[in-house]
């Protein structure tokens, strides 16, 4: 959580030093801003909404007991550290009946100063508890690196690229184009989080209009859930969840339901064979079978396995690429789904009984 501090001091030396010397990033703080005395203090803590204010005492127009007493009223939770350069007791007095949480004498001491801020910085996050952003980031209150300030935007231009494939029943693009989304929300942390929960609703609706169109109501009948109730998950990983669900449901009724395990593969295969990330275990999920099932009935119908079939199809396009076109090697192989160019060149060889170079050369002299 980040917390914000005001400075309130009518001589900018000792605002000048705190704001530059303290290590506030390091002490939780994101915000630190400075008033001249205390009616503008009053004035910035109305803006600025303090966890902290680090106060003189005696300053023009309003000192410093008289503007706690008055933002005290508005921002009942924040907390005072007055400095002082005089050892008065009736100030002493007013610091108590203020409950200031610390009263610390000028010269300014940087020690004393961080140490007082690092204990009511620690006692002002167990009142608030977890962090709402880490848990929505990162699933825990718990303290770790600092977030990120990286900020998300959706675009017009993706959700509708989005709507057109889920329309189209275009799956292996759909999903693709949502992990990119998935992606960048996740390293995105400096986005609030209501509008990531604004972009996910507006992707349920692109399912949910296709859902009707078509009249999935495994999905439609799931509107409300989707809208009002997974929409305020606490946490980012929990709103992909609902979004990946809901896309499972939707394609493996959307999609042709007539073509057979070998033909579904077939095309699923021509698809995403370039993806070097492919896994059987993913193919089977986004075709929606069972893993072992789908490789059964794979190497049933056709005599070999998926894998078997991904290097050929793979193997095919590298030919096809090593004679028509000026490409390097390892250029070929990144464009087929591999990347190890090395392994390629050894799969290659082990498999057509030529190395990549030795077929280029054969096919583009027979040409």
């Amino acid at each position: 959580m980040g917390f914000t501090v005001l400075i309130v001091d009518d001589e900018l030396m000792p605002r000048t030093v705190l704001c530059r010397r303290l290590p506030w990033a390091g002490l939780g703080v994101s915000r630190v801003e400075q008033a001249s005395d205390g009616e503008e203090g009053l004035e910035q803590a109305r803006q600025c909404r303090p966890d902290i204010v680090i106060s003189d005492i005696k300053m023009p127009r309003k000192n410093g007991l008289e503007m706690a007493a008055a933002v005290r009223e508005f921002l009942p939770a924040c907390q005072f550290v007055f400095l002082s350069g005089y050892s008065d007791k009736e100030y002493l007095k007013g610091a108590i009946r203020v409950k200031a949480a610390s009263y610390v004498e000028k010269p300014i001491d940087l020690e004393e100063i961080e140490g007082v801020l690092r204990g009511v910085l620690q006692e002002l996050q167990a009142q608030a508890g977890p962090d709402p952003r880490r848990v929505f980031f990162r699933g825990t209150g718990e303290a770790g690196p600092p977030l990120n300030d990286r900020s998300f935007s959706g675009g017009k231009s993706r959700i509708s690229e989005l709507d057109r494939l889920i329309k189209h029943q275009k799956r292996p693009e759909a999903e693709a184009a949502l992990r990119r989304l998935e992606e960048e929300m996740f390293r995105c942390e400096g986005t609030d989080p209501e509008y990531l929960r604004h972009v996910y609703c507006q992707i349920v609706f692109l399912f949910l209009a296709a859902a009707e169109s078509h009249n999935i109501t495994t999905v439609t009948e799931k509107t409300d859930f989707l809208l009002y109730t997974a929409a305020k998950q606490e946490t980012l990983e929990q709103l992909w969840e609902a979004l990946w669900q809901t896309e499972r449901e939707y394609f493996a009724v959307a999609e042709p339901q007539d073509m057979d395990v070998p033909a579904r593969v077939e095309r699923y295969l021509e698809q995403r064979y370039p993806d070097s990330s492919l896994t059987i275990q993913q193919m089977a999920a986004d075709l929606g079978f069972a893993h072992t099932y789908l490789c059964a009935a794979y190497k049933k119908s056709c005599g070999k396995t998926i894998n078997q079939r991904l290097t050929e199809l793979r193997l095919q396009h590298a030919k096809e690429l090593l004679v028509r076109s000026r490409q390097k090697l390892y250029e070929v192989a990144n464009a087929v789904g591999y990347g190890d160019g090395k392994y390629f060149v050894k799969l290659f060889t082990r498999e057509t009984g030529l190395s990549p170079r030795q077929y280029r050369a054969r096919h583009c002299h027979e040409e």
